[in-house]
């Protein structure tokens, strides 16, 4: 329908507005009421099934099928409908869970609707047309310039560092089609949409038919600098700041802006992104890459626990700044002023303000919209845009706080001798000001809030501002600060950034609040109204948001973290307060990883310690960032080899307590080397060439002294590894992985830190969380039984049943029996033995006749003969047993209804199944194709067949040829290439024999080797060719200077660089079986490299085949 109805000819605004109206009356005429659609189709199937009870045909049998199929479709529909309007950010594939999120819909906008307010003479108004004007008239105010005056003194245009010619050039060349495609995949799919209408899901899923349009629309707006009417119109929600608002002004306005014009602004952002960390300064972290929310709050946790540790005659002060409204306030002339001043183009200032400037606004009033405004000023909440332009007018004030502190007339505070000097500390309109406590001081931090305030239309609210003094501040000389400024004094700041600023002990109480949320998103009714895999799917989402940001920066209480892991664990098996459920796993089996029989949900604990060895993480490579340097110099920090400093002292913060033991029992445990020219790198102590510290595993006592040489002392120039100190200690294993690795004597690199449990070498929360979890559980080795239950091709809820019965959780009788809830473990179907899992899944007659007509008779003895976890290894491995081309689906669903049908004969559902045997071959082909259409949906490409072969270099080109090999991966390894001209000649070749190591180490030995030969030849026009896709990436795009491989990627890089032409590609195997040939040649040669200037006659033919254009299929992705 879109196809037909998409007017690709008229401007896209039009062809949306058509297409709406279009959709309007296909949605009354054809698609309907999804409910009267429901009862209907409930109707005509409880009619056949009434005739079918009397007389069956084929006719009725076929319509029955026909309908039952329109009725799961209407289902889906709804559930989807209600799970959009639900503003719920997770689905469970084949799973229905429409109450649930009609049930949070109802009580969404229950909560967001508006009952009565307060005017403000403070009496109480309670008539919806008085209500909404109230809105109204506040919000057209808000953002009109009745308040400020028009004529103001402008602020200095110094301070921004100046963007440099090439980033100049970067932001103002033309855009792309590929920017703009990125910026619409970047979006959520459901989120809000405009007055429009449409979802970012609309433009995402039908971009083959709109994106021409679209790119159309956006690229000539780039050109031409002007919007169409009405593109940047929005309509303003209302949330509550508090729980129970009174006042109008206890909301935030947040603008729903078409999603058309947001793509137009988000593809701005990602250009201005590449800018904003030079332009801002180190005070202030919101929105730039790089720097996160717990920069801040670092900075604020140290400074008050200085404060309140401070003597001495000179007190400090800190302010916690409220700005209110501070988007809305922003004036437009001095968001143009400040563009100019940060060195933007007058093309990209028009851009801005075009974009900001002229919108339509309505508030959206309980589910209505108001009438419209006008606004003059303001930046909107909800525009992506809005954030970084937002953060480039707060730096103006940094601006001047710099000055009035280079002139020292504003007085910073330092927390430690040498450290930084604080003043201030901006997170988007969260501000902290920090000074000497004085009269003096506050009156000029007062005349730079003044000014600044003045110029871009800001307004401190001094009722919600606060300032706390150190301890050494006096009562009379806080009293007069607090009289001068208009600020109460306070001995408790509250939160900042959603953390509590600890001013004392940590106890349960402090993060009561992080534990309230839990619950409450964990509440009881939702439990009730979810499957187990909904409930599943909801604990992760909760678990894995509300409390991370309360564990990023502080360990938590192991009262609150043991509450945390209580209800998660109550909500999971579906206890209430009211009444108990039977968990039927244990929670620590629970929280393993899915290839352990886990569900891979996150322990409290452990997930605490991962988050804050993040922040310990970042300290070591950080050296610049204020909080870095906050914390380094008060603590003194120092070589991570040396972990002296990380001993815990009486005197240390909550906070850098927390980073303390993210350090000791994360970070040391996980900390490996990369190397370079092995000054750092302690040879025998350090962990660097393997998953342990070659100390650990040395053959015969050290001597004394060993734990500080460095490998560089054991390295000779020339010859390489100092053997005859090295080899009395390690085995011939590990001598064989010490010839892998080199030293970088080309570019001087300097041995670097690296995170040993990630194959990149950089740290991760999951890594870090798996490495602390990894020694706790013994491993069962069953690891490949549940990988096929969970990629097995069927709906959640059947997934997580096998799971069940793999564990063997079931409630059988027998269980039922064992946990004392039942006198009689015989089954109550066939009485005709106990009622175990396996029992009732396969060998009860009501199940046996099942699986007799299913699977063939040659096949039967086998599959009833298993025991359980063989049963369903053997049958969830793929095609199978009945021929079934899709036999592991119909296997799990029919278990799944087994168990289905078991539980409804116990429990009186009498209906009658007129074929079973029918219904699961036909659930299992809907099944099928529904994952069919949802990978579709996803972009998972299909494979298809093609010839592949090696081809010749262009004209005057030569083409290099390489390729590694690992038996074990890591293990005995080698590599080899060969080096061809334009007629497919061989110019050179070599085999080398590496040692020990891993594959990409091998295949980056072979390019090394390879580039080497081709140089000495003197070719200076080749084309490298490599079969593996992660070594061509590193070849054309760089790797982290953390990874393993990153030494030996950089002296690639140090030949590849030189004068001459590389061009680099990846090629499949087939292409590559002459290099392939040659490593596996090496391993029958000694150790080291073996230049090769004829074919050996073990890879003769494979030349001969290439030269005559010999290919060979393989399946590749579309």
């Amino acid at each position: 329908m879109l196809e037909t109805s998409w007017n690709r000819s008229i401007n896209t605004r039009e062809a949306l507005d058509k297409l709406r109206k279009i959709l309007g009356k296909w949605n009354r005429e054809v698609f309907g009421d999804i409910q009267t659609r429901k009862e209907k189709l409930m109707r005509e199937i409880k009619e056949v099934q009434d005739l079918l009870d009397q007389q069956q045909s084929d006719e009725l049998l076929n319509k029955e099928e026909g309908l039952l199929k329109e009725f799961d479709v209407v289902l889906e529909q709804e559930e989807m409908v209600w799970f959009q309007k639900s503003r719920e950010k997770w689905v469970v594939d084949g799973d229905r869970n429409t109450t649930y999120f009609h049930t949070s819909t109802i009580i969404r906008r229950r909560r967001n609707r508006i009952e009565m307010l307060k005017n403000d003479a403070g009496s109480w108004i309670k008539e919806p047309a008085e209500l909404e004007k109230l809105a109204v008239d506040y919000f057209s105010r808000l953002y009109s310039l009745t308040d400020v005056d028009q004529i103001v003194d402008g602020l200095s245009k110094d301070g921004f560092v100046q963007i440099s010619e090439a980033e100049k050039a970067e932001l103002n060349r033309p855009f792309t089609a590929a920017e703009v495609e990125r910026a619409v995949r970047s979006m959520g799919k459901f989120k809000a949409p405009g007055p429009d209408g449409f979802q970012p899901v609309f433009y995402q899923h039908c971009w083959e038919v709109v994106g021409e349009s679209v790119l159309r629309f956006v690229l000539d707006f780039f050109q031409t600098g002007l919007l169409p009417q009405a593109t940047n119109d929005a309509i303003v929600v209302l949330i509550p700041k508090v729980a129970q608002p009174e006042k109008i002004t206890q909301f935030r306005p947040i603008s729903l802006c078409n999603v058309l014009f947001k793509i137009i602004t988000k593809t701005m952002v990602g250009r201005l992104k590449s800018v904003m960390t030079k332009l801002i300064g180190p005070a202030q972290s919101s929105f730039i890459p790089g720097r996160l929310s717990t920069d801040n709050i670092v900075v604020v946790q140290e400074a008050v626990h200085s404060m309140k540790r401070k003597k001495g005659r000179k007190g400090w002060m800190l302010l916690k700044l409220d700005l209110e409204k501070a988007y809305d306030r922003i004036r437009w002339d001095f968001l143009e002023d400040t563009l100019k001043a940060a060195g933007f183009s007058d093309t990209w200032v028009g851009w801005i303000l075009q974009c900001v400037s002229g919108p339509s606004m309505s508030l959206l009033w309980n589910g209505e919209k108001s009438e419209s405004f006008k606004p003059l000023r303001g930046l909107r909440q909800g525009d992506p845009l809005s954030p970084y332009l937002f953060v480039l007018c707060m730096e103006r004030l940094c601006h001047m706080i710099d000055v009035e502190v280079a002139k020292k007339d504003w007085k910073p505070i330092s927390l430690s001798r040498g450290g930084p000097k604080l003043s201030h500390i901006c997170f988007a309109d969260d501000l902290i000001l920090l000074a000497e406590a004085s009269v003096a001081q506050i009156r000029v931090v007062r005349r730079v809030l003044e000014k600044f305030c003045l110029a871009s239309g800001q307004k401190v609210s001094l009722e919600k501002s606060k300032i706390f003094f150190s301890e050494n501040v006096s009562r009379e000389v806080g009293k007069a600060i607090s009289d001068e400024s208009g600020i109460k004094s306070t001995r408790e700041l509250g939160k900042y950034l959603g953390m509590p600023v600890l001013q004392k002990r940590i106890n349960k109480d402090t993060f009561g609040d992080v534990l309230e949320k839990v619950s409450s998103r964990l509440a009881g009714w939702k439990g009730r109204m979810l499957s187990f895999a909904g409930r599943i799917t909801l604990t992760k989402a909760v678990l894995s948001s509300i409390p991370v940001h309360s564990m990023s920066t502080i360990k938590l209480p192991a009262t609150t973290l043991a509450k945390l892991d209580r209800v998660s664990r109550d909500f999971l098996w579906g206890s209430t307060m009211e009444k108990r459920k039977i968990h039927l796993i244990s929670w620590q089996r629970v929280c393993s990883p899915k290839r352990e029989g886990g569900l891979g949900i996150r322990t409290a604990c452990e997930m605490n310690k991962a988050l804050i060895a993040k922040v310990g993480w970042r300290l070591l490579h950080d050296h610049e960032s204020l909080w870095a340097r906050v914390l380094r110099s008060k603590y003194k920090v120092g070589n991570i080899q040396d972990q002296n400093w990380t001993k815990v002292k009486g005197n240390w913060s909550s906070t850098w307590r927390s980073v303390g033991i993210g350090l000791r029992e994360v970070i040391y445990k996980g900390l490996s080397w990369v190397i370079g020219n092995g000054r750092t790198i302690r040879f025998w102590k350090d962990r660097w060439l393997l998953d342990k510290p070659l100390a650990e595993m040395a053959i015969s006592e050290l001597p004394a002294g060993s734990d500080e040489v460095t490998a560089h002392d054991l390295w000779k120039n020339g010859t390489g590894w100092d053997l005859t100190r090295i080899m009395p200690y390690v085995s011939d294993n590990h001598r064989l992985e010490l010839a892998a690795v080199v030293f970088d004597n080309v570019t001087g690199a300097r041995d670097r830190m690296s995170w040993g449990e990630s194959v990149d070498g950089k740290f991760t929360v999951k890594t870090a969380y798996a490495l602390l979890t990894r020694e706790e559980r013994p491993s069962q080795n069953m690891e490949s039984l549940y990988n096929r239950i969970w990629q097995v091709g069927a709906p959640e809820r059947v997934r997580v049943f096998l799971w069940l019965v793999c564990n063997q959780a079931i409630m059988t009788d027998q269980e039922r029996y064992r946990r004392h809830l039942s006198d009689n473990e015989v089954c109550q179907i066939c009485k005709g033995g106990v009622e175990t899992i396996i029992h009732v899944l396969r060998d009860c007659p009501a199940m046996a006749g099942l699986w007799a007509r299913i699977v063939p008779a040659r096949k039967r003895r086998v599959f009833f003969g298993q025991s359980l976890l063989e049963w369903l290894y053997n049958n969830l491995g793929g095609d199978g047993n009945a021929g079934e081309h899709y036999w592991n689906t119909m296997f799990a669903v029919a278990i799944w209804w087994g168990w289905k049908w078991r539980c409804g004969n116990l429990f009186g559902d009498n209906r009658l199944w007129r074929d079973r045997v029918k219904f699961i071959q036909n659930l299992t082909t809907e099944v099928v194709q529904a994952g069919k259409v949802s990978r579709e949906q996803r972009g998972i490409a299909g494979r298809v067949e093609r010839l592949i072969g090696w081809s010749a270099p262009q004209m005057g080109w030569f083409k290099l040829n390489t390729d590694g090999a690992s038996r074990g991966n890591p293990g005995l390894a080698a590599a080899g290439g060969v080096l061809r001209n334009e007629e497919g000649e061989w110019c050179g070749g070599f085999a080398l024999n590496i040692g020990r190591c891993s594959a990409p180490l091998a295949e980056l030995w072979g390019v090394y080797y390879g580039l080497y030969i081709a140089w000495e030849k003197r070719v200076t026009r080749l084309e490298l060719e490599v079969d593996s896709e992660m070594v061509a990436g590193f070849l054309k795009q760089g790797i982290g200077e953390t990874h393993p491989l990153s030494f030996l990627v950089r002296l690639c890089h140090g030949f590849i660089s030189k004068d001459w032409i590389v061009r680099i590609s990846h090629v499949y195997r087939e292409a590559n079986r002459l290099s392939d040939g040659l490593a596996n040649y090496a391993f029958t040669l000694p150790l080291g490299f073996h230049a090769l200037s004829t074919v050996p006659m073990v890879v003769d033919s494979i030349i001969r085949e290439d030269v005559a254009g010999f290919s060979y299929p393989r399946l590749v992705a579309l």
